[in-house]
């Protein structure tokens, strides 16, 4: 999915001045602004940056291509047409991704029902990628992290794979970050029980062998 695919929906007009030319390597948030301006270059820019990062987050939630490409035109578009309520003074990516995530809801919102999640904080695990690192196992961290619970994977991939910081995977998942801490320990707790099932899985094999 490129931008062009999306001029159906988004008003042709554009308004740079010289602001986007005098700038080198604007951040995300300077590009949001030059866009609320009027600026659809800006815009351009936003999804040359964010539009993989966006169809992955996506594709791991939905599991479908299709779907995923679908869902995530829909969160441009509504990005673009949403780009005046969004505040310079916080990070414009978690902005994208929580509209990426109620896009994702939306579509799903019929078949897929809330999960709850009890506090439960007795273990403390290492990052799930030393834990792999450590285990050495040949499975990839993410393949085994699809094993886990839907809202469980979705806070690792935010945390981990994206780097976002507690408070903004709270954001992200409408949710506290008390919460999201609950998530991650979860999912942390599971990938270390796979982990040691499939080492002693191997193990075994490997004595049959």
């Amino acid at each position: 999915m490129r931008f062009g695919d999306m001029e159906h929906a988004i008003p042709a007009a554009d308004d740079c001045g010289v602001t986007l030319a005098d700038q080198k390597d604007p951040s995300p948030e300077q590009l949001a602004e030059q866009c609320q301006a009027g600026c659809r270059s800006a815009f351009e820019k936003l999804v040359g940056q964010f539009e993989g990062r966006i169809f992955n987050f996506l594709l791991r939630l939905t599991g479908n291509r299709h779907d995923a490409e679908d869902l995530t035109q829909d969160t441009f578009v509504k990005a673009y047409r949403n780009i005046h309520r969004y505040q310079p003074a916080y990070a414009f990516a978690a902005w994208l991704f929580t509209i990426a995530k109620r896009t994702a809801f939306s579509h799903f919102r019929a078949s897929r029902p809330a999960e709850e999640i009890r506090s439960d904080l007795q273990a403390d695990f290492q990052d799930p990628r030393t834990v792999l690192e450590q285990q050495d196992e040949s499975r990839s961290l993410w393949d085994l992290a699809r094993r886990l619970k839907p809202k469980q994977h979705e806070a690792l991939w935010l945390r981990y794979g994206e780097g976002f910081s507690i408070a903004e995977v709270a954001q992200i998942m409408k949710t506290n970050q008390i919460h999201v801490k609950v998530l991650l320990h979860r999912a942390r707790t599971s990938l270390a029980a796979f982990l040691r099932r499939d080492r002693r899985t191997n193990q075994a094999t490997g004595k049959l062998c």
